[in-house]
C-alpha cells in the first residue's frame, strides 16, 4: 500500500514535470510567436497584356493575365530560417493565345498557362561563419542569367528543388554550389510543356565570383544537367556539361564616364545519357561607355554548333527572354548555332527608363543570315511600389533562311509583340 508520505512525493514530482512541460509548451508559444510576428511577408502583383502577330497563324494572339505571388519569410531563430511562397497565374480574358496547355495552336504562343502552384519553400541555415545555405524549393540566379536564372519575364517563373550553399570566408570571393533533383517552370526541356512543369533533372551547379576591384567580376563556373525525364542517348536528350570563364564590369575613365565591357567563353560537352553530338561553344564579347545614366553598347554572342551543323548550344536552365531577341525566336538553339550581333542604348531620362536594341541573326555552322530584330521598353514607377511598362519586340526573317530554323521546330517567320505590364511589389 502506498504511503502518504510517498504519495505526496509522487504528487509534487508530477506537478513538478507538468510546471516544466507547462514552461516548455510556453516557450516554444514562445519562440513560434516571434519567429512568425517578426517575419516579413512578400507580395507581387503584376497584370499584364501581351499582343502578338506572327506570319502563318490565322489569328493574332491577344493575352490578358494577371500573376499572384504571395509569401511569407519567418524571422531566423537560432540562425534557422524558412520561406513560403505561392504563385498563380490566372487568365483575365478570352483566353485568344495559345497558352501551350489550352491547345490554340491557330493563334501564337503566349506561354502564360493558368496555374496555381508553390513557387518556393526552403530551410535556411546561417550558423557556420561567413556560410548561408539552402534546402527546398528556391530562386537560383547566377551572373547575368545566361546559363541559370529564374525566367522571371513569363508570368510562371522557374525554381529549383534541391541544395544550395554560399560561401563568402574567402576575401572578395563568392563560392557558390548546387545539387537539383527537380526544375519547376513554365517549360521543360527543348520547350516541352508537360503538366505541372516538375521536372526531374540531376544538376550540380559550381560557381567562383572573384571581385578584384569595385564593379568588376571574374567567375569560373562548371554545370551539369542531365535530364531524367527522356531516355538516355534519346535525340531530345540534352545532358550536358558546361564549363566557363566570365569577366564582366566597369572601369571609372572620369568621373562622369566609365568603359564597359564583358568577355566568356564555355565549352559544352554531352554528359550523362545526352544525345550524340553535344560539342558546342559559347562566345560573348563586348563593350561599351556610360555618361551618366545613359550607355550605349556593342555585344557579339555566339551559342555555336558541332562540327556538322547538327547540335547548337543549348542553355536549358537560363532565363531565355533576356537573350537572343525578346520576340523569343530563339528558345531552342539552332542545329547550325547562332551568332547574334547587337547594339543597345539605354538610360533613365526624367524617371523613365529606356532601352532600345537591334540584333542580327546568323548561323554559326554555315553563317546563314536568320533575320534580324528591334527591341525597345519604356518603365515608368508610379511610386516606390508600382511600375508601369511598355515593351516591343519586332522580328523580320530573312527570305533564304527557310521556313524553319534548323534542327527544330520553331518557324523562322516575321513576329511582332507588345506588352502593356503593371508590377506592384510590397
Amino acid at each position: 500500500m502506498m504511503n502518504i508520505q510517498s504519495g505526496s512525493r509522487i504528487r509534487q514530482s508530477l506537478l513538478g514535470a507538468a510546471l516544466i512541460a507547462s514552461g516548455s509548451m510556453s516557450a516554444h508559444a514562445d519562440w513560434l510567436s516571434d519567429a512568425i510576428e517578426g517575419g516579413t511577408p512578400d507580395l507581387q502583383l503584376r497584370p499584364r497584356y501581351e499582343f502578338v502577330q506572327q506570319n502563318g497563324k490565322p489569328n493574332d494572339a491577344s493575352a490578358f493575365t494577371m500573376r499572384t505571388l504571395l509569401g511569407y519569410s519567418i524571422k531566423p531563430v537560432d540562425d534557422f530560417g524558412a520561406m513560403l511562397q505561392f504563385i498563380n497565374v490566372a487568365n483575365l480574358g478570352a483566353a485568344d493565345y495559345n497558352s501551350t496547355a489550352n491547345g490554340r495552336t491557330a493563334y501564337p504562343v503566349v506561354a502564360d498557362p493558368a496555374r496555381s502552384a508553390v513557387n518556393q519553400a526552403f530551410l535556411s541555415y546561417a550558423g557556420i561563419p561567413d556560410t548561408q545555405a539552402k534546402l527546398g524549393r528556391q530562386i537560383i540566379i547566377l551572373d547575368n542569367a545566361r546559363f541559370v536564372g529564374n525566367v522571371d519575364f513569363r508570368q510562371n517563373m522557374q525554381t529549383f528543388d534541391g541544395f544550395t550553399v554560399i560561401n563568402n570566408s574567402l576575401p572578395k570571393t563568392a563560392l557558390f554550389a548546387s545539387h537539383i533533383i527537380h526544375t519547376n517552370a513554365s517549360y521543360a526541356n527543348a520547350e516541352t510543356p508537360v503538366g505541372s512543369n516538375l521536372q526531374p533533372v540531376r544538376v550540380d551547379l559550381l560557381h567562383a565570383d572573384y571581385t578584384p576591384v569595385k564593379d568588376t567580376d571574374l567567375v569560373a563556373y562548371d554545370y551539369f544537367y542531365q535530364d531524367l525525364s527522356v531516355p538516355a542517348n534519346a535525340p531530345s536528350n540534352i545532358s550536358d556539361s558546361t564549363a566557363g570563364l566570365r569577366a564582366d564590369g566597369s572601369a571609372p575613365l572620369d568621373s562622369r564616364v566609365k568603359l564597359l565591357y564583358t568577355a566568356e567563353y564555355a565549352k559544352q560537352r554531352g554528359y550523362a545519357g545526352g544525345r550524340s553530338g553535344i560539342d558546342a561553344d559559347y562566345m560573348h564579347f563586348g563593350g561599351g561607355v556610360g555618361f551618366g545614366d545613359i550607355y550605349a553598347r556593342l555585344d557579339y554572342e555566339v551559342l555555336g554548333s558541332n562540327s556538322n551543323g547538327t547540335y547548337g548550344l543549348q542553355t536549358p536552365l537560363a532565363t531565355k527572354h533576356s537573350f537572343s531577341g525578346w520576340a523569343d525566336m530563339f528558345l531552342v538553339t539552332p542545329g547550325t548555332g547562332l551568332r547574334d550581333l547587337y547594339a543597345t542604348v539605354g538610360g533613365t531620362l526624367a524617371k523613365v527608363q529606356l532601352l532600345t536594341t537591334y540584333r542580327d541573326y546568323h548561323a554559326d555552322y554555315n553563317s546563314v543570315h536568320f533575320g534580324s530584330e528591334w527591341d525597345a521598353s519604356a518603365a515608368y514607377p508610379l511610386d516606390k511600389h508600382l511600375l508601369v511598362s511598355l515593351i516591343f519586340a519586332s522580328y523580320r526573317a530573312s527570305d533564304g533562311a527557310g521556313g524553319n530554323f534548323p534542327g527544330t521546330l520553331a518557324p523562322n517567320v516575321d513576329t511582332q509583340k507588345t506588352w502593356l505590364m503593371l508590377a506592384y511589389n510590397y
